[in-house]
Parts: structure tokens; sequence; C-alpha cells
């Protein structure tokens, strides 16, 4: 009786496989009505949330989404992040991410930036994209806030805030820095077949000469993926005050590592990590096959990664840098 017993405790203390300790809830998506401050338009933005239940996966798109749809928010309180994509990107291309760290407790709100994604790139390049960015993120952040269903549960003491690429540069505005554009001239002329980067040879065109750099300091933590970060001097940078942690692949071919992210995480003594045979785009999420399908070129990694594996160590790293900075209830 007393071996059997034994046994059954020794059993129950064994860690379940596939089952991270952290990930207590399943996810839910909603939604969120945000208008664009700079075109005064609806703009595209989704929550991922904690819920009680079983977790689902919903199609949409190419995407696989593990979060449900039409399903209640789990009753507590919690810090929100928010995210931030690259040049021509999409609310949905950073979706595991969110998954994850709602699964542990955080609601996540992702936006797609008006004329800088997959569907209208017509405002790439433009200061109506770069100024425009962290405007949008700030009036996502507000809409959350605000809103009836969501707002009950955000402990606004405790925001962060996770951008790739160029959602890197709109990290370091919301940070407090500002950039000089010049920089970007002079980085893409050493630099010329940084194909979407220095497309215009690193000119951005001043279409709203009404807008500038404007810091949120409801935000209190970042995490830069791959940053477009050259734009900002070194003494601009180290004018910011929040953490950051810096992840970088040392064989990114959109952007040089070197001159990005590995020379601004020096700059502020930032925590830095550098990903072994990643490429720009395995930042993205782990591709569905209609994904691969429909976009071979963000689903195909340098030889030596396995994306879904280095998305797992990815993860759960971010998610533990914000629980360090933005502390646990």
């Amino acid at each position: 009786m007393f071996l059997r017993l034994m046994l059954v405790v020794l059993f129950l203390m064994l860690p379940v496989a596939g089952v991270n300790a952290e990930s207590i809830h399943a996810v839910g998506i909603k939604k969120l009505e945000v208008v664009d401050p700079i075109d005064h338009q609806p703009m595209e933005t989704v929550v991922f949330f904690p819920i009680s239940g079983r977790a689902e996966v919903t199609n949409i798109g190419p995407y696989q989404i593990a979060a449900s749809k039409s399903v209640a928010i789990e009753r507590g309180f919690y810090p929100l992040i928010l995210l931030s994509h690259g040049n021509m990107g999409s609310m949905w291309g950073h979706h595991d991410l969110a998954t994850t760290l709602a699964r542990q407790g955080y609601i996540v709100v992702s936006l797609t930036h008006p004329g800088d994604n997959f569907q209208n790139s017509s405002k790439m390049g433009t200061t109506s994209v770069l100024y425009g960015r962290p405007l949008q993120v700030s009036a996502a952040l507000s809409a959350a806030l605000k809103d009836s269903v969501l707002a009950p549960h955000i402990d606004k003491d405790r925001i962060g805030f996770v951008g790739f690429s160029a959602g890197g540069t709109t990290g370091l505005i919301l940070a407090g820095a500002k950039p000089t554009l010049a920089r970007l001239v002079e980085y893409c002329a050493k630099r010329p077949n940084d194909r979407h980067v220095c497309e215009a040879k690193g000119h951005i065109r001043l279409d709203r000469p009404d807008l500038a750099a404007s810091a949120d300091p409801r935000i209190r933590s970042f995490v830069l993926l791959a940053p477009l970060s050259v734009m900002f001097t070194p003494a601009e940078s180290k004018l910011i005050k929040s953490p950051l942690l810096i992840f970088v692949g040392d064989k990114d071919e959109e952007l040089s590592p070197d001159e990005n992210g590995m020379a601004l995480a020096k700059n502020l003594g930032a925590s830095l990590q550098v990903i072994a045979n990643a490429g720009h785009f395995t930042f993205l999420s782990p591709c569905s096959p209609d994904m691969s399908q429909a976009m071979p070129e963000l689903c195909i990694d340098p030889k030596g990664i396995n994306r879904t594996e280095t998305h797992q160590r990815i993860n759960a790293d971010i998610a533990s840098f914000f629980k360090d900075t933005l502390g646990v209830q």
C-alpha cells in the first residue's frame, strides 16, 4: 500500500510533456475599435486575452491562431503588451508571441499600421509612417484603456511593448528617443541591398511636416526584435531610461545586426540576444502550410534554424523579461 502511494505521488510530480507550467490560461481574441490619429479612419486592431476553458485554433486567412473568438475574458487584473509589426506586416505577424503571453496572464494588443502593411504600403518611407506609427500605438493603448470589456481587467501601471524591424523604430520613439533622418541616408549609401529599408536610398519623404517624435510614458518596458535602430545617435538612444531587451539574428539579410540592434545594445548597455543562424523573418510567427505557400519568402529560414523551437525559446525569454520588468501581481 505504501509503495503504491509513493508511486502515485511520484507520478503526480512528473512534468507533463508539452505543457509549460507558466501557461495557465486558454486564449481569446476580439477586435478593438481604434481610430487612426493620422487619417482619422478605423484602424485594424486585435486583442489577445486570457480565458477559462480549453484552447482552440482559429483559422484567419493563412494564419492558424491558437485562440478562440466570441469568448469572455477571464476574471483578473492583467498587464498589457502592445505589438508593432515591421514594414508591410500585419497585426497577425507575431500571433504565436501574443498567444504565449496571453496564456501567461497578459492582455496583448496588436495593430496593423495604416499605409505600411501587406495590403497597403503607399505611405512607406514617409514621416506620416515614421512619426505616425508611435501615435497609432498610443491610440490603440488609449482605446484599450477605455474599452468597456477590457478596461476593468488592465493594470495601467504595467504596460509593455514589442516591436519588430520598423516596429523597433516605433518602440524607440515611444521610449523617448528622436531619430536623425540623415543617418538612414548614410546607412543606405553603404548598404543599398537592404531591399525594403533602402528602396528610396534612405530618404524619408516629408508628407506631414506637422508630425514629430512622440514618446508615451505609459509604456514602461520594451522588447525589440531585429530593430531598425540606425537612425538614433548614441547620445539620443542613451536618453532612454526604460528597460530594453533586444534580439537580432546573425544571418539577417534585410538589416545589418551590427549597425542596428547590436550597436544599440552596446550604446544603452541593454540586454542583447544574438540568435545563431536566424534571418530577419525568423522573428515572424512559424508559418502554416497555407502561409508557406502564399508567402514563401517570409517562411524560409537559413540552414540550421527550426523556427518553431527558436520561437519557443524567444517567447519564453520575452515573457520572463516582462515578468521581471513589469512585476507580478
